[in-house]
């Protein structure tokens, strides 16, 4: 083969070169005015023409193809880890990216033995998002679950359309009605609710409600006065000056729990006044000032909280740096 003519031209070219350099030459790049381009283009294909365009449509579709499976490899769903009964019957393995739709009349259970066991209520929907070794998420689009987690703390999560669940080992029941909104009780444990920047972390014998873009109010002990229930739910629900007031009047020595978390959800005056209820109720360290509260002083906040005798705030310091 004469090498010399692929590169520049020169020199005799060889035969089946020159049969396929005939064959290309309809091919040939012509500078024409735009009005003659246009014409060409409105003319019949000819038979060659439609024999490449055959050529370069079936090499598309093969590419299509190609691209198609890998991309149904990466959605292709995951064994999760959980294994899924329904009213009672067998367990099966469930995998990742797939929906549990209870409807009216029906009960499922998921269990795995590295992260708990999951009871899903008739009129629930729940989807499982991630399944990770070091992290198990779910999403509780509606319904009912109870869940009883022995994973390590923060390794299981379930997101609601309000909120975020965060479980910091325990057992807890969370109920998420049709508009989004809902109800977290902790059994035993604790469970951290979260959406955005705001926060609420609820123990055993204490619950949370939590609304669509408002995410998780202000909790509260299970056997705490109907006053102080009524004025977290006004409070939650408007941020009154009036609801406040009437909140920090009906709380207990126990409830402390529940003013430090008024700390977060006031500003000015407002804080001022949560301060002093909560100085009434425990007895804050003489670091914990009314100005550095003001200002919301991190280690302020904190401090406040070892005060109230429910564990040091690096417990969950440390597991909120992976959520």
């Amino acid at each position: 083969m004469n090498e010399r003519y692929l590169w520049d031209g020169g020199g005799e070219a060889d035969p089946e070169i020159q049969e396929l350099e005939r064959a290309l030459s309809g091919f040939r790049y012509q500078r024409r005015p735009l009005d003659a381009l246009l014409q060409n283009r409105a003319e019949p294909l000819g038979t060659r023409s439609r024999w490449w365009i055959g050529i370069a449509a079936a090499v598309l579709l093969a590419m299509v193809s190609v691209l198609g499976l890998r991309i149904h490899d990466a959605l292709t769903f995951v064994d999760s880890g959980w294994r899924i009964s329904w009213n009672g019957s067998r367990a099966r393995a469930i995998r990742a990216g797939q929906t549990i739709d209870t409807g009216r009349h029906s009960v499922a259970r998921l269990d795995s033995k590295f992260t708990g066991e999951v009871r899903v209520e008739p009129g629930s929907r729940l989807r499982v998002m991630r399944a990770m070794q070091d992290e198990q998420r779910l999403a509780l689009e509606r319904g009912t679950i109870h869940a009883f987690i022995w994973a390590p703390p923060g390794q299981f999560v379930v997101d609601t359309p309000s909120a975020r669940t965060i479980d910091l080992g325990c057992r807890y029941t969370l109920r998420v009605a049709q508009d989004g909104s809902g109800l977290l009780r902790v059994e035993t444990g604790w469970v951290a609710f979260q959406w955005r920047k705001l926060e609420s972390f609820i123990p055993a014998g204490a619950e949370c409600t939590t609304r669509p873009g408002q995410g998780p109010g202000t909790p509260h002990y299970d056997d705490c006065s109907d006053a102080l229930k009524a004025a977290l739910a006004e409070f939650d629900g408007s941020q009154s000056a009036v609801s406040l007031r009437a909140a920090l009047r009906a709380a207990r020595p126990r409830d402390a729990l529940t003013v430090w978390h008024l700390l977060m959800r006031t500003q000015g005056s407002d804080r001022e006044q949560v301060f002093a209820r909560l100085g009434e109720l425990v007895r804050l360290p003489p670091t914990v000032t009314e100005e550095r509260i003001l200002r919301g002083d991190p280690s302020a906040i904190d401090e406040s909280w070892n005060a109230l005798g429910l564990g040091n705030t690096d417990w969950w310091r440390e597991w909120k740096r992976r959520w």
